[in-house]
């Protein structure tokens, strides 16, 4: 349900593989993951080695790396394009540097839902209009996992209307829908890179961060900025993208059952997600950090706020028709 794309792809490149003659298995799969091991992400990774270890063998071996432990979020994107390694999982904003459309898909209050993700995921002219770049310049995507709502916290205050985020300097990752969101209600915006934040946010180098539930708890950002709130300001999720080159010179069977481990992977994803991070805003709470809900007047503030973002980074990105379509889905899939 969640990979109608990529099986359409990986059909394709199983037909150009036979017709060019017999490939060359790569046995050896090198994944850059750019949070911790105990994350939704980091778990979702080791479910997919998990599989592949149990049906696979020896014939492909998962080299799994966590922490951003070979490459940052601002270089994973080039090291899988050229190979030196085959597969990562960023937020779309990384992607968004090299391929400006794809910030469509996380503009702030659009898709919230993970059913509205779906929608648009399954939808063949926005898949088309975003997802063709990627492959030209030498990435497959082939899943997509869910990782959460964003919410925005600091340190002994809470953040409850856009007037509160007015000077505050608060990090997001690179990506223009991430720095647009929170420039629009007057921030001092910085990006940075993930493992830069914990040292960054003690020492006062920023005021507030955004993350979802489950990077919150693995990344213990909680215990400095201990004022949490629920904005879910952009339900985030991760593409999947691996190195087209290695992945269409894998033999069509290896291929296809790593993309059926990828699948069972991703259903396993989409189908724990609200479950980790409700769990992560329990054990937060329960070691004292505080959650705040905001009101349905507070929340129209936020979406108020930031939906001249729409204009800036969609229409002006992918036209009036696929982001009209967009909109219709988010309506559709509140």
């Amino acid at each position: 349900m969640f990979s109608k794309l990529s099986r359409l792809a990986a059909a394709a490149a199983v037909a150009t593989v036979l017709a060019a003659g017999p490939a060359v298995a790569q046995t050896k799969m090198i994944v850059n993951n750019d949070t911790g091991s105990v994350s939704l992400k980091g778990q979702t990774w080791e479910h997919f080695k998990q599989l592949v270890e149990e049906r696979l063998g020896d014939e492909v071996t998962v080299e799994l790396h966590h922490g951003g432990a070979l490459y940052s979020q601002k270089t994973m994107l080039q090291a899988v394009q050229l190979g030196a390694i085959h597969a990562i999982a960023p937020v779309v904003g990384v992607f968004t540097g090299t391929f400006p459309k794809l910030a469509v898909l996380t503009l702030p209050f659009l898709l919230t839902t993970p059913t509205a993700i779906e929608a648009a995921m399954n939808d063949e002219a926005i898949s088309a209009e975003l997802f063709d770049d990627l492959r030209e310049q030498g990435v497959e995507p082939v899943a997509v996992w869910l990782n959460g709502p964003r919410n925005v916290g600091r340190k002994g205050q809470p953040v409850l209307t856009p007037a509160d985020m007015k000077g505050v300097k608060i990090r997001v990752p690179g990506g223009s829908n991430y720095v647009e969101a929170f420039r629009a209600v007057g921030a001092n915006v910085i990006t940075m890179d993930w493992g830069e934040v914990p040292t960054a946010l003690q020492q006062g180098v920023i005021d507030a961060v955004e993350p979802t539930p489950n990077a919150w708890l693995s990344s213990r950002l909680f215990e400095i900025a201990d004022h949490i709130t629920d904005t879910g300001y952009i339900y985030d999720f991760y593409i999947v993208g691996l190195n087209k080159a290695w992945w269409d010179g894998l033999s069509p069977n290896v291929r296809e059952e790593l993309q059926t481990i990828m699948d069972e992977t991703t259903k396993w994803n989409w189908e724990n997600t609200d479950r980790v991070n409700a769990e992560a805003e329990e054990k937060m709470m329960a070691e004292g950090a505080t959650i705040h809900k905001l009101t349905d007047e507070q929340r129209s503030q936020w979406k108020e706020a930031m939906r001249p973002v729409w204009d800036k980074l969609g229409r002006s990105l992918i036209g009036d028709e696929v982001m009209e379509r967009l909109i219709e889905i988010g309506e559709q899939n509140g």
